[in-house]
């Protein structure tokens, strides 16, 4: 019944995808120097100008490697902020204590910064801080998961789900092999088990579910035009109120040798 259901469903097309620049894109990745022996894991910055050149909106942020950095990094872009842990080799962030938010003044940015560096001199990971990143407060949405994955024998597979640190623990994920259609992406964004939260209970409002389905099209854009990629995680891409569209909050790249 359900391969039924499947093969009367719309074929769906591969729609033209407004505000892309693979050209840039192509640009800035091959500017980037990536250490080999850490995995090639893109620097910040990279990967948000390569979500940027698929119009996947990007909170503001700013890199620091010392106190008095971050609290300048602050002041321009506005409190509150968030401060995180960057490093090349660390994935869970607040697994060691690399994560503050909401911070509010100067002297919270700077003692947040200490406390990071403190978290990972006690665990003996100091020399594997490159520094921080601040970025603005996320506004308030429903946080959802877009990765990039490589399967031995499908190919490259795109993965859907809610987000934050909910992803690993509910496992609440879908996958399609990419490329993927217009569908695709919105059978992906209501095939979740929790699609209910993108639905809005309780009182929430409901999430910008047409953006989600748009953003992962931008995603398996993205991997078509940059096959270097090899893996992606977008953790959380925060979905606003309908019409108001995402924004991704953090996010990784790996791209091969």
């Amino acid at each position: 019944m359900k391969y039924g259901q499947w093969l009367a469903r719309p074929e769906g097309k591969y729609p033209q995808l407004e505000g892309l620049d693979s050209v840039a894109a192509r640009s800035r990745l091959e500017s980037v120097e990536v250490p080999p022996l850490l995995g090639r894991w893109l620097p910040p910055e990279a990967v948000e100008g390569l979500l940027g050149a698929y119009g996947i909106p990007v909170l503001e942020s700013r890199f620091a490697t010392s106190a008095d950095q971050a609290v300048l990094a602050a002041n321009e872009l506005g409190y509150p902020v968030a401060l995180k842990l960057v490093s090349e080799t660390i994935t869970h962030k607040t697994d060691v204590g690399g994560v503050y938010l909401d911070l509010k003044e100067s002297d919270a940015v700077a003692l947040a910064f200490e406390a990071v560096s403190a978290a990972l001199e006690k665990a003996g990971k100091l020399e594997e801080m490159s520094g921080v990143m601040l970025q603005r407060m996320a506004p308030e949405g429903i946080e959802t998961f877009v990765g990039i994955t490589q399967d031995p024998s499908y190919g490259t597979l795109l993965g859907f789900g809610i987000g934050g640190i909910n992803v690993e623990i509910w496992k609440d994920v879908v996958f399609r092999v990419n490329p993927i259609t217009d569908v695709d992406a919105a059978d992906m964004v209501e095939g979740i088990r929790g699609v209910k939260l993108l639905h809005g209970v309780r009182g929430r409002k409901p999430a910008d579910r047409e953006a989600l389905a748009d953003a992962l099209l931008r995603v398996g854009r993205m991997v078509q035009d940059l096959p270097e990629i090899l893996e992606m995680d977008i953790n959380p891409l925060v979905a606003l109120e309908p019409g108001r569209g995402v924004v991704a909050v953090d996010a990784r790249i790996r791209v091969k040798g």
